[in-house]
Order: structure tokens, then C-alpha cells, then sequence
């Protein structure tokens, strides 16, 4: 009878274990919006200007942030990381864009053309309150003139 006991003991440690663990994580549903110059160096201090791009905006309901977007330094150099700072930490994200469309004629009239396209992307970890964070991401990215507005939702699942 005591193993009984014992074993159900067990069994029910491990359930509360379990229980505790998955109620931890969070998923929340988000939706981001950021502007990025597109004139190389135009963000003072930007770490990636010879490779990408550094912007400013809002990850609702996360907060105020700052990204980076490293082209072609995601998914083993085939895809974009764009790194996103928030006060708790980084969220990091593998991105593909797709679907370029322009008005009229592409490529004719130089730097700050209009221009927009399809990004989907996949949250692949992160530091601090998002260090195991996770979900999928989709939007878009418009160009006209010298900067470019990002729109992004989708889920982030993490451990706060």
C-alpha cells in the first residue's frame, strides 16, 4: 500500500512540476512597427551601416524599441537578422523578404525609390526576458524616399 502511495506521490509532483513550467511561458501577440533611414550611416553609431540598416519604433504591446536589420547575416547567410531592443532584452529574428513591386519602372531612378515587398519571419531566441523566445512573424516593408516603414505582427512566445 505505502508504494502505492508513494508512486501517486510521484505522479502528482510531477504533474505540479509541469504545471508551474508551462504556465510560466508567455505568448503574446504583437504587432511592430519601425522606421529605418536608408541612407547608410545616417543613424549615428548604427553597428551595422556597411551592411544594414538601424531604426527606431514600437513592438505593441512590448514597448518602445530600437532594431538592426543585418542583411543576409540570418539562416546561414541565405536570410536577414533583424535583432530588435527592448528594455528586458533582444529579441532576434531570421527574415525573408519576398514579393518586390515597384511603381513604373524598377531600378531607374536610383537611391530612395519607391518600392515595397512581403517579409516573413521566425523568432529564433533572444537575451534577457525573451532569452528562449520563439514564434512567427509576417508583414511588410514599404520604401519611398530615404527611409523605409516596417509592419510586422504576429505571436512571440517566451519565459519572463
Amino acid at each position: 500500500m505505502w508504494r502505492l502511495l508513494l508512486l501517486l506521490a510521484c505522479l502528482a509532483t510531477a504533474a505540479l512540476a509541469f504545471a508551474v513550467s508551462a504556465s510560466a511561458s508567455t505568448t503574446v501577440s504583437v504587432s511592430i512597427h519601425f522606421t529605418e533611414p536608408i541612407i547608410p550611416g545616417f543613424v549615428h553609431g548604427c553597428p551595422v551601416a556597411d551592411h544594414g540598416f538601424c531604426g527606431t519604433g514600437q513592438v505593441s504591446p512590448l514597448g518602445r524599441a530600437n532594431e538592426t536589420i543585418e542583411f543576409g547575416f540570418g539562416c546561414g547567410g541565405s536570410c536577414d537578422r533583424r535583432t530588435i531592443y527592448l528594455p528586458g532584452g533582444t529579441i532576434l529574428i531570421d527574415e525573408t523578404f519576398s514579393d518586390f513591386r515597384c511603381p513604373g519602372v524598377c531600378g531607374s531612378r536610383g537611391l530612395g525609390e519607391p518600392g515595397s515587398g512581403t517579409l516573413t519571419d521566425v523568432v529564433i531566441g533572444g537575451t534577457g526576458t525573451y532569452a528562449n523566445a520563439s514564434g512567427t512573424l509576417s508583414g511588410t516593408v514599404q520604401a519611398a524616399g530615404l527611409e523605409s516603414q516596417i509592419r510586422l505582427s504576429g505571436t512571440i512566445g517566451f519565459d519572463p
